[in-house]
């Protein structure tokens, strides 16, 4: 099995740990929506994924879009309560959170490379 689809397959709560180190890593994040648009008031979710390759496989016709990590943790902080759906595969539960919680995660993980 490739790294690709040994993600894909994982449990929920290790796709979570694997987003939050690898955003911190790459410094980049990939969205299902265009962070430049969000509406704080807005309730809806936002999907996010480490990498480019698990966004465009989960929504193949759909826009995604690339944000800086830091860039990303400044929109967790102006969205705090908004639910982030943790690096879904299609297939099963995905790991929702909150942004401030996720926050919190990536920046303990900016820490140990920074």
């Amino acid at each position: 099995m490739n790294r690709f689809e040994g993600l894909m397959n994982a449990h929920p709560r290790k796709r979570y740990k694997s987003f939050a180190a690898t955003a911190a890593d790459t410094e980049t994040v990939w969205l299902d929506c265009d962070p430049t648009q969000l509406v704080p008031a807005e309730p809806c979710s936002i999907s996010v994924w480490p990498e480019e390759m698990f966004a465009s496989a989960v929504c193949p016709d759909k826009a995604i879009y690339f944000i800086e990590v830091h860039e990303f943790c400044e929109l967790l902080i102006a969205n705090p309560n908004r639910l982030i759906r943790i690096f879904p595969n299609g297939k099963d539960q995905q790991v929702d959170t909150t942004a401030d919680v996720l926050l919190a995660d990536i920046k303990e993980e900016l820490d140990l490379v920074e």
